[in-house]
């Protein structure tokens, strides 16, 4: 209901009639988390003293604000002329301003958030679904999002104890939303999956449940991971909700980097000779291929391994957030600037700076780091002085940069600055070799973090494991072996402890491996090979009475579809746009495309 409205709401819009119904403010700062509730109608002061909505922020004036709560459920907030400002939506108010605000719009007061929520009586129970449904929905979101630009979240939650789910989802209900979804990850481990969400929102509610969770002794982490800043796929999103469920923000180094394949031996043999001197890579390879571990490899190989190595996701950072970060900015440079800070580039003397998805980078920052790059001098935001730097640059992108030149999205210059070699990492669908080492090495970590005996993979899983053409490459099967491990109770991973449904799904060919073979079919097909065309590394071949078989299935499913490509891909278990490829390559006519 009120999620409906939201995206419908501007920082000048009029107030919007919402249902009647009973509202509470949430006050949440770095040591204070509290629920007051509203009248139906009046105004409260909000301050540091003297206020009826108390906050204990050295940034809040005596009297900073003003809610003012109408019948119906409008509210409005207002700066009463304070000294730091208040801010709605993210955009600061003037002294005096009054705006519409939403039930679940953030107002921050310096370090301080408050929130109008709407407290809900009591209802029917929350359904938890299977992990499977909630892969599915993030993936879809992940998809749509890259058009929309609509930011979500979804948050990791582990409970320490044996708590019943049912008490567990009772208990975070009144945190969350509707349109909001909680699934099973393991035991005692859930996902939650929240759409239209900004970080700022996401990080309320992932207090909230906290909270609630805290008020019925009930011991619980949390992992909070964002589109797009934490993320643009679903294996990103959830190793990034994990690391921080772990309380680790980066990923700890695999067991060794895996180099067992001819061709990764060859690129880390050329990274070796390229750490030991001061010219600037780019690390080319899919998302998930370990891109970012590589170029922790060169720099641990290089001369500059003692000084700092600082890496910051292009991708994932606002432009004009992203320049600050980089370049730094002085004391008032722009709105919230309260004090002057040192971009990365001036916080790694003498040591590297990671540019990840440097393709994503916007066309002004491109101009403004080849500057910064050619002349060693870097120029902080809002300042006219220029400061030395010595650093070394490794850039990183799943983009084709030569194509993002020809079409105008990237500066050929820059491409030449940062190109002094190019290193090129195979996805790993084609150093199939490398997956079962990875897995145990994967393992091995996550068990040592669980305190507990590494699992062995069983025959079956491995078959299962080495099969699987794993599209998010290395992230992916740290994502599978981490769940896997939560599953397995015993000493060895089977394949009822691996996501089977959803990674047939995500390739009809390993389903039709995984599938129950008939009783007068041959023994089940080995492992698929992969050709070198790029079409062929798009999809892992399969043996050809498998091939037809699929094709065989797929267009009867469509036939009794009539020709839905929607619902056949529903039924089929798989993505739309995987059927849509399917039907390319047999060449298919789609009456609805």
């Amino acid at each position: 209901m009120l999620e409906s409205v939201r995206s419908l709401t501007t920082l000048f819009d009029a107030p919007v009639q919402l249902p009647p119904a009973a509202f509470h403010l949430l006050i949440m700062g770095p040591d204070l988390f509290l629920a007051q509730s509203l009248p139906k109608a009046g105004s409260l002061t909000i301050g540091r003293d003297n206020a009826d909505v108390r906050i204990n922020d050295p940034l809040a004036s005596r009297p900073h604000a003003r809610l003012h709560i109408s019948e119906g459920g409008l509210f409005e907030i207002e700066d009463v002329g304070s000294i730091n400002g208040t801010k709605v939506r993210g955009v600061a108010l003037a002294a005096g301003d009054r705006v519409a605000m939403l039930p679940g719009e953030a107002v921050t007061i310096g370090s301080t958030m408050l929130m109008v929520q709407e407290t809900r009586v009591a209802a029917r129970p929350r359904r938890v679904w299977p992990h499977t449904h909630f892969e599915a929905r993030v993936e879809e979101e992940c998809t749509s999002a890259s058009e929309t630009r609509t930011p979500f979240a979804i948050i990791r939650l582990a409970v320490e104890g044996n708590q019943p789910a049912a008490a567990v989802a009772d208990t975070i209900s009144p945190a969350l939303r509707t349109s909001d979804m909680l699934a099973l990850y393991g035991p005692s481990d859930y996902e939650i999956f929240l759409p239209a969400t900004p970080p700022e929102l996401g990080s309320a509610i992932n207090n909230d449940l906290i909270g609630r969770l805290r008020a019925q002794s009930i011991v619980a982490r949390t992992g909070l991971a964002c589109h797009p800043r934490d993320g643009q796929t679903p294996e990103a999103l959830v190793a990034r909700s994990s690391e921080r469920l772990r309380g680790k923000e980066t990923p700890a180094p695999v067991e060794g980097v895996v180099i067992q394949d001819p061709r990764m031996r060859r690129v880390y043999g050329l990274a070796a000779s390229a750490a030991r001197g001061a010219i600037s890579i780019i690390i080319l390879g899919e998302t998930g291929v370990g891109k970012d571990v590589m170029a922790q490899e060169i720099h641990r190989m290089s001369p500059r391994a003692k000084a700092p190595f600082v890496a910051i996701n292009c991708a994932a950072v606002s432009e004009g957030l992203l320049e600050s970060e980089l370049f730094g900015h002085e004391k008032g440079a722009f709105t919230g600037a309260t004090d002057a800070k040192a971009g990365l580039l001036e916080t790694a003397p003498g040591g590297t700076v990671f540019l990840d998805e440097i393709g994503d980078m916007p066309p002004k920052l491109q101009a403004t780091l080849l500057r910064v790059i050619q002349s060693k001098q870097v120029q902080r935001v809002g300042s006219v002085k220029t400061r030395p730097i010595d650093v070394r640059f490794i850039a990183a992108t799943h983009r084709d940069l030569e194509g993002e030149i020809a079409a105008g999205r990237f500066r050929q210059d820059l491409y030449y600055r940062l190109n002094g070699i190019t290193l090129n990492i195979p996805p790993l669908r084609e150093r199939r070799s490398e997956i079962l080492p990875l897995v145990r090495s994967f393992v091995a970590q996550f068990a040592r973090e669980a305190d507990r005996p590494a699992p062995d993979i069983s025959p079956d899983a491995a078959r299962l494991l080495e099969s699987y053409p794993w599209r998010g490459n290395v992230r992916e099967v740290r994502n599978v072996v981490e769940r896997a491990l939560l599953l397995c109770e015993g000493s060895e991973i089977l394949p009822e402890h691996l996501p089977i449904e959803s990674m047939a799904a995500n390739s009809i060919s390993f389903a039709a491996a995984v599938a129950p073979a008939p009783a007068s079919a041959p023994a089940p097909a080995t492992p698929f090979s992969v050709a070198g065309s790029p079409e062929d590394m798009a999809r892992p071949t399969a043996p050809m009475g498998v091939v037809e078989e699929e094709k065989e299935r797929i267009l009867r499913v469509l036939a009794e579809c009539a020709g839905n490509q929607t619902r056949a891909a529903k039924v089929l278990g798989i993505a739309r746009s995987t059927l849509v490829a399917r039907l390319d390559e047999y060449n298919s006519p789609r009456p609805r495309k």
